[in-house]
Parts: structure tokens; sequence; C-alpha cells
């Protein structure tokens, strides 16, 4: 018998764990997901994945992106997806302090709908998660 098959089937059947930081159900390589209460502005969306941005990183050329977004993105490519400029990742920077804050602020559903009718802010719901 292949105990070690065994364990990979089993592996597969376990779902993945609920994030702390958002509630949702998703592997590391992938974004945070959250309900927005309102439609996110277009400056502050991710031109890669069309969510609200989750860590931004600016390009040279003055995009912004998701990080994990750009980072996957540049693995296969060494252009900016919006007007296609080289661009390498090292040469990418953190968003500006305004533009977490933007983010911060946007209002979300909690994900635990049918127990918590809560809304707030982005930010604020990693705490609302450990304080229920």
């Amino acid at each position: 018998m292949d105990y070690n098959n065994e364990i990979e089937i089993l592996d597969n059947d376990f779902p993945e764990p609920l994030c702390a930081a958002c509630g949702q159900q998703h592997s590391d390589e992938e974004n945070h997901f959250y309900a927005y209460t309102d439609e996110v502005d277009d400056d502050l969306t991710c031109h890669i994945c069309l969510h609200a941005l989750v860590e931004p990183l600016d390009t040279p050329c003055g995009h912004t992106y998701c990080t994990l977004c750009l980072t996957n993105f540049l693995l296969h490519e060494n252009f900016c997806p919006v007007d296609r400029k080289y661009i390498m990742l090292q040469s990418c920077k953190k968003s500006t302090v305004l533009v977490k804050n933007l983010l911060d602020k946007l209002l979300v559903i909690c994900p635990f709908s049918e127990y918590c009718q809560d809304v707030l802010p982005r930010c604020d719901l990693e705490d609302h998660f450990l304080n229920r």
C-alpha cells in the first residue's frame, strides 16, 4: 500500500483554512478578498485582478497594482500591463501612505453575514474577527 499517495489524497480533501485577515478561503498565492459596500473607485483598483488594491505597488511608469498580482505577472512578463513599458519588480515601490489610508477606509461587509451584519473599514476587519 502506498501511504504517501493516500496522505496526498487526504490533503487535497481538506479545504484551505479561513484567512485571519479577510475571513475568506484562499491560498497564500491569492490575494485577500473583501465584499465592499460600494463600488471601488477605478484609481484604487488593480488592473490585473480588477479588485481593490491589496498591498499596492507603484511602477516607475506610474501605475499601481497589488503586490501579489504584479509579482506573479512579472514572473512571466517584463512589462507594465497597462502601457507595456519595460519594468522590473525591483524598480517598483510601495504606494504612499495616502493610498494605503484610502484603501483602509473602504467599507467592507463582514464575511460572516449569516451571524454578523457589521460593516466596517477594511483595516478593522482582522481585529473584528479577533474580538467576536
